[in-house]
């Protein structure tokens, strides 16, 4: 497979979207790139499709662009996620107003609650009356399905900056730095955290950039296993995904504690279902290549974004990309593909490995 490098994608500071950081998720494709493939092969009029949404890049650029779009996750958290980028509030004024309804409700919800049911090592996160009112928050905020409001709890969830719920910990993943940060000469990072006063300035901080979205346009999100979803659409104009690939990243596991407050425990179990190994991966693939091939007409795109590592097939290693080409020979005929180096902080290390860059691989619908 012949690579070009993708040198088109350029940061455009001129375009922001701060509703793309509404809440963290490793790996998550960038919105540049997501905007560009859009731009460049999706067809006009028709329903983009991302069947492993993630944090919901290309939903949300698709949408913000007038596209209908569609997206389908198994991990819980990328589906709040998703849902919370595409169902904001109209303005930051009506989210404000639907904040203070339910912090009206909170304080008698949180004096209810027993930290001696709560995990140990959830506790070890926060300040005891922080905790409650975390809890309860997402208590009202999961039972009315308060995605956007959801979504922005989950994004303040742990770090060390003051704006942030929890002591001093990492952002993308939960972990405590307590040795960096400890509590005797950093007493006010382990001090009470008004979530109410956290909340509504994440809140206001989600409209600081946000474009012209219309609210008129499809949108609809799972949370399924894309290899045996049923997709109820019969003509998918363009899909634009990125797979989990082969384990490289741990989804569930570097989302566990926000994964817990979204009632999800076991994201062990989770993690094997998201990122399948080997065999399995190529299973999934072939399924989903199958599935959505009967949802695409003749020169409609399959866009698929996956990291320059090998895979085990036909008794020889092979790079995922090529090996997506040759499954999906029968039903798609590769346009080109060429390789996104990865950004520093994005880039994985599984074993010894390390995820440098990843294919970009434009298929289209015989």
């Amino acid at each position: 497979m012949n690579l070009k490098e993708f040198d088109d994608i350029k940061y455009n500071n001129k375009y922001k979207n701060s509703l793309n950081s509404l809440s963290p998720y490793i790996g998550r494709l960038r919105y540049e790139c997501a905007g560009y493939l859009i731009d460049q092969y999706a067809q006009p009029d028709e329903l983009i499709f991302d069947p492993f949404c993630g944090s919901g890049t290309v939903l949300l650029e698709g949408w913000a662009k007038g596209y209908n779009v569609m997206g389908n996750d198994l991990n819980y958290y990328a589906y709040v996620l998703t849902m919370g980028k595409l169902y904001p509030y109209h303005t930051e004024i009506e989210a404000c107003v639907a904040l203070d309804k339910y912090n009206n409700r909170i304080t008698k919800k949180a004096s209810e609650i027993n930290l001696d049911v709560i995990p140990e090592w959830v506790q070890s996160f926060y300040h005891p009356q922080t905790l409650r009112e975390i809890i309860a928050w997402t208590y009202y905020l999961r039972q009315h399905k308060e995605w956007f409001l959801l979504a922005c709890l989950m994004g303040i969830l742990h770090h060390q900056r003051p704006g942030f719920l929890s002591y001093p910990s990492s952002h993308g993943v939960p972990y405590l730095r307590t040795k960096k940060y400890p509590r005797e000469n950093y007493p006010e990072m382990y001090s009470y955290r008004n979530v109410y006063e956290k909340l509504n300035a994440k809140v206001k901080r989600s409209y600081k950039f946000v474009p012209n979205l219309d609210f008129s346009k499809e949108r609809i999100v799972y949370n399924k296993n894309s290899a045996s979803m049923k997709i109820k659409q019969d003509r998918i104009g363009t899909i634009i995904t990125s797979p989990p690939y082969m384990k490289s990243l741990t989804y569930a596991r570097d989302n566990r504690l926000r994964l817990w407050f979204l009632g999800k425990d076991d994201w062990n179990s989770l993690d094997q279902k998201i990122s399948p190994q080997g065999n399995e991966f190529i299973l999934m693939m072939k399924q989903c290549i199958k599935k959505w091939s009967e949802h695409q007409i003749s020169g409609d795109t399959c866009v698929v974004v996956l990291g320059d590592i090998n895979i085990q097939y036909k008794n020889q290693k092979m790079p995922l990309a090529e090996m997506l080409t040759e499954i999906s020979s029968k039903k798609y005929r590769l346009v080109e593909a060429f390789y996104d180096s990865m950004p520093e902080a994005k880039k994985q290390i599984k074993g010894k490995d390390l995820v440098k860059r990843e294919i970009i691989t434009v298929l289209e619908r015989l």
